[in-house]
């Protein structure tokens, strides 16, 4: 099928795009950038192909007849592509593809951050295909099961997106520090463009919650909106050391000595982001969330991947700590310097 192959394509590219972010020279960065955009072509082929699916009501596949039907308006016939845990995976995957087209095309980001980022890439690929979205229904139905009536809201064609380019984009500033401490510790020129990326992350994530409360509040209006959900608190979380990050990186430009604290809120900003993953998609909040997925397959697979992650960006911290700048974070109490990582402190402790 032409969505299982577009797949495959995705994968193959964005390993390439490992080989190749590894080497320095001016002929495998082409190489990388190459990968990079045939890898997106892949993702963006096997996005318009589920599309097409659901618009022309394909039940023989699997994933169509479970979430969308023939009497769906459009517009949740479009949210049907990331309302099931293979789509929004998909969804997922093709924000990060466009993503690292973009980080490929301006050249800011090292070629050992970008082969980071390519695996990553890599991995949310095998995560598609694991719970891939093409496979074929048992038998063949009439119609579709349909979206939840809770999921049929405007709301819905809105919130999953903003939360999902939110996640995809904390991958950037993460690769941008991992880049830094492989090839230069106690450089900070990464530390601007980290920021713009995670401006923007912090902006979709923070919008994504926003929006999540009022649909909340609305649609079943249960007087609360992060005290009856704890999928609610996994997004929170994030977005919190996505505020944090931003603080020190601010420090960060004046006082070379907060670089360490910087790479620590960036590893786990994107960290947590997978590790919220794993709360919703694992099953194992299924007895408390309304949001949370049936347990899967993918289930070990997400805990491994982010104990791996976040396991492997530490030790690199670690490693390459001890040639990180030294000095005071911050020169006075009364100093904007010592008032943002104050900031930064009520932030981890919120």
């Amino acid at each position: 099928m032409m969505g299982e192959i577009a797949l495959w394509t995705t994968l193959l590219f964005a390993l390439g795009g490992v080989l190749g972010g590894w080497f320095p020279s001016a002929a495998h960065r082409r190489l990388a950038t190459a990968a990079a955009f045939l890898s997106f072509f892949g993702a963006l082929t096997a996005s318009g192909a589920l599309l097409f699916f659901i618009l022309t009501d394909r039940f023989d596949i699997a994933y169509v007849a479970n979430y969308s039907a023939k009497e769906l308006p459009l517009l949740y016939k479009v949210s049907a592509f990331w309302a099931g845990q293979a789509g929004s995976f998909l969804f997922w995957l093709f924000v990060h593809a466009l993503t690292g087209c973009i980080l490929a095309q301006e050249k800011r980001l090292s070629p050992s951050g970008l082969g980071v980022y390519m695996a990553l890439q890599a991995v949310l690929t095998l995560f598609v295909m694991g719970q891939s979205p093409f496979r074929l229904a048992e038998t063949a139905a009439a119609n579709g099961v349909g979206l939840n009536p809770l999921l049929q809201d405007p709301w819905m064609a809105i919130h999953p997106p903003l939360i999902f380019i939110g996640y995809a984009l904390l991958a950037v500033p993460f690769c941008y520090s991992v880049g830094a401490l492989l090839d230069r510790p106690e450089d900070a020129a990464w530390l601007e463009n980290a920021r713009r990326w995670g401006l923007a992350a912090w902006g979709f994530l923070g919008a994504g919650i926003f929006v999540g409360g009022y649909w909340a509040y609305k649609v079943l209006g249960w007087g609360g909106y992060w005290g009856w959900d704890p999928v609610e608190n996994s997004s929170l979380v994030p977005w919190l050391i996505a505020g944090v990050f931003l603080h020190v990186l601010r420090v960060a430009r004046v006082r070379r000595a907060a670089l360490s604290v910087t790479h620590l809120a960036a590893i786990f900003a994107f960290s947590l982001a997978l590790y919220g993953t794993f709360l919703t998609r694992s099953g194992i909040l299924g007895d408390f969330s309304v949001h949370s997925f049936s347990g899967t397959s993918l289930s070990l697979s997400l805990a491994a991947t982010t104990g791996i992650v976040t396991t492997a960006a530490l030790l690199l911290l670690l490693i390459r700590g001890k040639c990180l700048p030294e000095g005071d974070l911050y020169p006075a109490h009364d100093s904007r310097e010592f008032f943002l990582l104050l900031g930064a402190l009520l932030l981890v402790f919120a």
